[in-house]
């Protein structure tokens, strides 16, 4: 009887401690392109991931500063971005798993005109290290989403540690400008394509959320934020999109700087149209980068990660959201364990630290 008691007991004993293992890890991390040579965070990141080399890493856009690959500016503008650049891939020198980048408005050229081009130079370099690197679990053609300036949605399924990607870029929207034209598919009107991204978004969760695997949602700018590019910033906005003549500088593509941020207009009607779509389903985990700093918040049953501390920090404005965990004083990351139970735990790493100081699971 008392065996028979202590073999039960083992045999929950296990089963609890597997469950608490974790099957995956993925690190989160933007807004990494401000140096030539890596900065704390990236420094941080290169250790996990020699740790944890089977991992997922995503790279969360802004990954040149000011504006993106220099194409034609210059031998030194050129030679300048692509340290900038090279400072980020060289962490992931020799990495097993798999590694995913998406754009920035920065590396749209910060929303000049051509833009696109220099986001498609981009993914062209990037996907070039990769073939030549060759231990990364994706193909190296497989790396840079969404292709072709387009704004998504794209779906990489990895089955094998249970999760979906969905990559998809906003900056599609707040590019568009009088004379800033962004790239169609074929046959296809700005409105069109539009109605074709909410549909395929739509279709992409839908069909992640009945599989059973965890659904990450990726893109550079976020949906909520209690940073920079969430502060309403009135009277100014106010006069500049609406009082005469100050909304046809917003025509000619001189907003560039306001179009950035979550209450200006044109943000405001993308990131409705897409809450509709996203407030369909539960425990989406949205994530992004863009403010300079390290927030989780919760919306509508879906989780929304900020991790944009790769190589800048910016100041918080403020509680607008009753965010979960909130950080704007530590270079850093996020990293997201998915564990052999199901639960997904969220940890915080930073500068100040050396490494973890937050973890929380997302429910």
């Amino acid at each position: 009887m008392v065996n028979r008691l202590l073999t039960l007991l083992f045999l929950c004993t296990s089963a609890i401690a597997n469950s608490q293992e974790v099957a995956h890890s993925i690190y989160l991390i933007g807004d990494a392109g401000k140096d030539t040579m890596a900065g704390p965070a990236l420094q941080m990141l290169e250790s996990e991931l020699k740790r944890d080399s089977t991992s997922t890493v995503i790279f969360l856009g802004d990954n040149i500063y000011p504006a993106g690959l220099a194409g034609k500016e210059g031998a030194k503008k050129k030679h300048l971005s692509e340290l900038k650049l090279l400072s980020q891939l060289e962490t992931t020198d020799e990495h097993q798993g798999y590694v995913f980048w998406i754009p920035g408005n920065h590396d749209w050229k910060a929303g000049r005109w051509q833009g696109d081009w220099l986001v498609q130079l981009e993914a062209d370099f990037v996907e070039e290290y990769y073939s030549k690197q060759k231990t990364i679990k994706n193909d190296s053609g497989m790396v840079f989403f969404p292709k072709d300036g387009f704004p998504g949605p794209h779906l990489t399924t990895v089955s094998e540690h249970g999760y979906d990607l969905i990559a998809i870029d906003v900056q599609w929207w707040l590019q568009d400008q009088f004379f800033h034209r962004v790239p169609t598919e074929i046959g296809f009107t700005k409105r069109k394509m539009e109605d074709l991204f909410l549909e395929r978004l739509d279709s992409l969760l839908a069909r992640s959320t009945r599989s059973g695997r965890k659904t990450i949602l990726a893109a550079h700018h976020p949906m909520f934020s209690n940073g920079h590019h969430g502060a309403s910033k009135q009277p100014w906005r106010f006069i500049f999109n609406w009082v005469p003549p100050f909304p046809l500088f917003g025509l000619m593509g001189l907003n560039r700087a306001l179009v950035q941020d979550i209450p200006q207009p044109r943000y405001r009607r993308i990131q409705k149209k897409i809450l509709a779509v996203l407030n369909k389903y539960r425990n989406i985990i949205y994530v992004s980068g863009h403010d300079h700093n390290l927030q989780y918040l919760e919306n509508g049953g879906n989780h929304y990660l900020i991790s944009g501390a790769g190589s800048k920090i910016s100041s918080l404005k403020g509680d607008r959201y009753g965010a979960k965990f909130m950080d704007d004083r530590n270079y850093g990351f996020m990293r997201l364990d998915l564990m052999e139970s199901g639960v997904v735990k969220c940890h915080v790493y930073g500068h100040l630290t050396s490494g973890e100081f937050h973890s929380f699971d997302l429910k």
